[in-house]
């Protein structure tokens, strides 16, 4: 606890938009966790998230919600954001900036040097570049990727993955990183109660008895979600039933494929839930299809609520997952692939049960308590330096 002599430190946290994402939720319980008797907190995104009314309720946080930083890429849009949010930094005399997500990380680092802030921290939840894009596309975003390197005094990558991705295509050098894995609050995941997964069952008509497999993710292309649609109808469990938990560009290629494979009796689309903690632990499995990844926080999530998890070998998935210990991992782009280990956890109670029974211990490396006190310690030695 700081003295009364002490100042605060001043840190921003910048972000694009406050979706139902796993970005989004780590910046919340940033917010909400740092010692307000140390920190003044401020938060800079744009508007239209589904977490804006969450966002402007934190306790003491000043937030700052702005029509001009949007994610698609817009260059007069994107140099009015960079203009403001470089004079706002500036009057408000911020020591530390926290970025987070390509878009806002890089015109927040741009305009952090800009306003003269002293110390830039930046949280690659996710590189903005893959294999499945074109080279120019690729080789575009690396070069914009180092460029905010050069202006960051810390990167903190979500897994050791994506740290050894960075430094491949040369971003940042090794001493700028730390791995700090992104926390969930996994005291509101608990295993399910047998009346809580007929509950759950009855409330979207499936069958009480049902085996439930569930997918909770925005449907977006990194996601995949209509390799999870083909994997379903591949899947050797003729009375299972298939929930997919969120929403997003996608929905209309998902629901086509849906139509096309016949599968409207067997899948059903909730779209975007606040009450996830309830919905998850009531699945038999939960899968995830991703194409490329940081490290998905529902996979800890699953892990806390003790079901078996069949996910995508992609990015830290392997960091949270053992394959055959706690998990299934399966490669990604391959619904054929998804569908055998779904089937085969279906199958085979004992080995879904075996799989359940181990997240729990594994899920504690993930929890907000200890994301929060390491980022603590980031940012008091960042300040250190600084004063």
């Amino acid at each position: 606890m700081p003295t009364t002599q002490e100042k605060k430190i001043r840190i921003a946290q910048v972000i694009t938009r406050l979706e139902l994402g796993g970005a989004q939720q780590v910046v919340l319980h940033t917010l909400k966790g740092l010692d307000p008797q140390r920190y003044e907190r401020f938060l800079i995104a744009g508007q239209g998230g589904l977490l804006d009314d969450e966002a402007r309720r934190l306790d003491g946080v000043r937030v700052e919600l702005w029509r001009s930083l949007k994610h698609p890429i817009h260059p007069l849009w994107d140099l009015v954001a960079w203009s403001r949010l470089a004079g706002w930094l500036r009057r408000n005399r911020i020591d530390i900036v926290h970025t987070h997500s390509s878009k806002a990380g890089i015109l927040g680092r741009l305009a952090a040097v800009r306003a003269g802030v002293k110390a830039v921290v930046h949280t690659v939840h996710g590189w903005p570049f893959h294999d499945r894009q074109p080279e120019w596309v690729r080789g575009t975003y690396v070069q914009l990727e180092r460029l905010a390197a050069c202006r960051t005094n810390r990167l903190i990558a979500v897994s050791q993955m994506t740290k050894d991705l960075g430094l491949r295509h040369r971003v940042g050098r090794p001493e700028q990183y730390e791995v700090i894995y992104p926390g969930s609050d996994l005291e509101a995941f608990k295993p399910a109660t047998a009346g809580q997964r007929r509950e759950v069952r009855e409330e979207f008509g499936f069958p009480a008895d049902c085996q439930l497999v569930g997918m909770v993710a925005c449907l977006k292309p990194q996601k995949a979600p209509v390799d999870f649609i083909r994997a379903v109808n591949e899947v050797r469990a003729p009375e299972a039933r298939f929930l997919i938990v969120g929403d997003g560009s996608e929905r209309q290629a998902v629901e086509r494929e849906i139509r096309r494979l016949k599968l409207e009796g067997r899948v059903t689309l909730a779209g975007w839930r606040r009450d996830v903690p309830r919905l998850l632990p009531a699945f038999d499995v939960l899968a995830l299809t991703s194409l490329w990844e940081g490290l998905p926080c529902v996979l800890a999530q699953a892990m806390a609520s003790a079901v078996a998890v069949a996910a995508t070998d992609v990015g830290g998935s392997r960091e949270a997952l053992a394959d055959g210990a706690n998990g299934r991992l399966v490669p990604a782009g391959n619904p054929r692939a998804m569908a055998q280990a779904l089937s085969e956890l279906l199958s085979r109670p004992d080995e879904r049960s075996r799989l359940a029974a181990a997240g729990p211990g594994r899920a504690e490396a993930f929890t907000i308590s200890t994301m929060v006190q390491r980022l603590d310690r980031l940012y008091r030695l960042l300040a250190e330096r600084i004063s």
